[in-house]
Parts: structure tokens; C-alpha cells; sequence
């Protein structure tokens, strides 16, 4: 009786071990539908702060001639900032152990070009896995957030810090790593270059771009081409993905409208990007008059929402890997359960029938 003993606590154990699993499935469920939201609100707003600074970038070019060396760059890039974001809780699959191994990996290479590194890491687990080898190169750890509106205060601290070492001549350049969200089954590492900001650095967030490799030469955005999908498409994968129908007779609302209104952004900043006709710095009026201060206040906005999106994209995709993984694991306890239970009814029916046997054994021997 013992071996059924043990049986029915392994029984409770798994049972209750489901309904575990069962609930963080829901949970990171709930969690996700808010963090894809987050990311569809957040992604036509920054289409449209690119746009803004890819117009004032262009009239202070024409002007001066120059632009800040935080969006064209400083002629000696040695040191080097990597944002790494990660998740402070396990249960998720390999989220976290993709992009710690993609980030050493993108830090190797910085460092045997003779680069200087610096390391911020979001979440406990980055910090904790790339503590072992990077660990004196660590400036600052962060906690993730679960609300936006918290993420959002992180990313506006991050933003400002990057901003006063790029100031101080701390750094020369700075890149996030994190998990880009395709869908609850697959998240995709990437790395983003967001200093120096240049235009086509500013449109990958909203051009729905293929991961790139380690590019370490100074022409990195030669490497990116916009490529315009057909019949005015945007293309998949990215914060700004969806088709919006140019007209039609049924009236669009809520998400329909956001999305209507970011492929509009979307193609205003394909057209801007692809044009070769200068701006005028005559055709507008600046308030203060030099556009100058006006790029210098929007910088660490512009920072912000590039760090908030891949916030929120690493949010998206910690709740997608994990309610994948306590899906399989509600499965494979499901499966367990129905082993341990015709184990169960198999040792019970052989122990009645041993007693059975004994029983009857006895009343013939009498």
C-alpha cells in the first residue's frame, strides 16, 4: 500500500503543479494583450517624432551644414554603451538565455575591435548571467516594470543618463539588445545602434527590418535599404506591421484607425527618407528661431521612445515566451497525470486481486 501511498501524492503534487501553470498561462495572456497594445500606441507616436526629427535634422543640415555628432556620430567611436534588456523572474523558456548569449556575443566582438564597453542591464537575470564575465564593465542595473507608464519613467532615466555620458565624453556610441515580439511562439533577438542617431537608425524601429550583425564600420546605415512593400503594404514583423486599406466604404475605428493612421506615418517617413529634394530651412517658422536647440531638446525624447519601444517590446515578448512555456508545461502535467493514473488503477487492481488470490488461497486450504 505504500507504492499507492506515493502514487496519490505524486498525483496531488502534479495536479496541483497544473493548476499552477494554468493560472501563469492566463496571466501572462492578460499581460500580453496589454503589452501588444502598448506597443501599437506607442509605435505611430514615434513615427511621427521620427518624422519630426528627420525634418528638422534635414534644415539644420541644409543651414549649418552639420549635424550634432550625437545624430551623425564623433569620428573616434571607442567607447562603446550596451543596453540589455531581460527579464527579473524564470519560467519563460530561453528568453532569457537568447539575448544574454546574442548580447556577450555583440560584446565580444566590440571588444576585440578595441572598443571600450559599458553595460546597462534591465532585469535580474542579464545582470546576474553577464555578471560572471562582464561584470566590471556594469555601470547600472534596472528592474523591469509592468505598466507602461512606469517602463516609460525607466526608459526617460536611461535616455538621460546615455545623454550626460555621451556628453561627458563617457561613451561614443550606444546599442539596446533585446527580444523583438513576432508572435507568443517566436521572439527574435535584435540589436539596435540608437547613438549616434542617424536616419536610417531612426526608421528601423518602423520599418519592420531583419536582424543585422555585428557592423563596425562607420558607414553602418549603408546597410539598411528601405524597401516599400506593393500596393502600399507594410511589412510584416514590425511595430508598425498591419495593411490599412486606403479607402472603403465601412467606417474604421479603434484599432482599425491606429493602424490606418501608422501606415500613413509610415509612408510620410519612406517618402522623406527616399526623396532627394532638399529642405528649405525658409519654408518654416521655429519657435525658438534656431532649429538647433529645438533637435538639442528633442534628442533625449527621441532616446526615450527609442528605449521605451524596445522596453515594451521585451515586455511583450517575456509574456509571450512565458505563457508558451506554461502552456507546454500544463500540457505535459496533463500528460503525466493520465500516466500516474493508469499506473494508479494498475497497481490497485493488482493488489485486489493479490488480496482476492489470498483470500480465496485460505478458504481452500480450510
Amino acid at each position: 500500500m505504500s507504492n499507492l501511498r506515493e502514487l496519490r501524492t505524486r498525483l496531488a503534487s502534479v495536479k496541483s503543479t497544473r493548476k499552477i501553470t494554468s493560472a501563469m498561462k492566463m496571466v501572462a495572456a492578460a499581460k500580453l494583450r496589454q503589452a501588444q497594445e502598448a506597443v501599437n500606441d506607442a509605435g505611430y507616436y514615434s513615427a511621427s517624432l521620427a518624422r519630426i526629427m528627420l525634418r528638422l535634422g534635414a534644415v539644420v543640415k541644409a543651414r549649418d551644414g552639420a549635424l550634432p555628432p550625437m545624430i551623425s556620430g564623433r569620428d573616434n567611436d571607442k567607447r562603446h554603451l550596451v543596453i540589455v534588456f531581460a527579464s527579473s523572474r524564470g519560467l519563460c523558456g530561453g528568453f532569457n538565455m537568447n539575448v544574454v548569449k546574442k548580447a556577450s556575443q555583440f560584446i565580444r566582438h566590440l571588444k576585440s575591435q578595441g572598443r571600450t564597453v559599458r553595460l546597462i542591464c534591465v532585469g535580474a537575470k542579464a545582470a546576474d548571467l553577464l555578471r560572471m564575465e562582464f561584470g566590471t564593465d556594469i555601470v547600472a542595473t534596472f528592474m523591469p516594470k509592468i505598466s507602461a507608464a512606469e517602463q516609460r519613467i525607466d526608459a526617460e532615466h536611461m535616455a538621460y543618463h546615455l545623454v550626460s555620458m555621451f556628453g561627458k565624453g563617457t561613451i561614443d556610441a550606444c546599442s539596446v539588445v533585446y527580444n523583438h515580439f513576432r508572435s507568443a511562439l517566436v521572439q527574435e533577438v535584435r540589436i539596435r545602434p540608437i547613438v549616434p542617431l542617424q536616419a536610417a537608425n531612426l526608421l528601423k524601429p518602423f520599418t519592420g527590418e531583419n536582424p543585422w550583425g555585428f557592423l563596425s564600420d562607420a558607414n553602418e546605415s549603408a546597410a539598411f535599404r528601405l524597401q516599400r512593400p506593393a500596393g502600399g503594404a507594410i511589412a510584416k514583423g514590425g511595430a508598425l506591421a498591419g495593411n490599412a486599406r486606403a479607402s472603403g466604404k465601412k467606417k474604421k475605428t479603434g484599432a482599425s484607425e491606429r493602424k490606418a493612421y501608422a501606415a500613413l506615418q509610415m509612408r510620410q517617413l519612406t517618402d522623406m527618407a527616399e526623396s532627394e529634394k532638399p529642405f528649405d530651412p525658409l519654408e518654416y517658422d521655429f519657435e525658438p528661431e534656431n532649429p538647433s536647440d529645438m533637435i538639442d531638446a528633442l534628442l533625449p525624447e527621441v532616446l526615450t521612445t527609442l528605449i521605451y519601444i524596445a522596453s515594451l517590446e521585451s515586455s511583450a515578448s517575456e509574456n509571450g515566451a512565458r505563457m508558451t512555456a506554461m502552456e507546454n508545461a500544463t500540457n505535459n502535467a496533463a500528460d503525466i497525470i493520465d500516466d500516474l493514473t493508469l499506473q494508479y488503477n494498475r497497481t490497485r487492481q493488482a493488489l485486489i486481486t493479490k488480496e482476492l488470490t489470498e483470500i480465496i488461497s485460505g478458504a481452500e486450504a480450510l
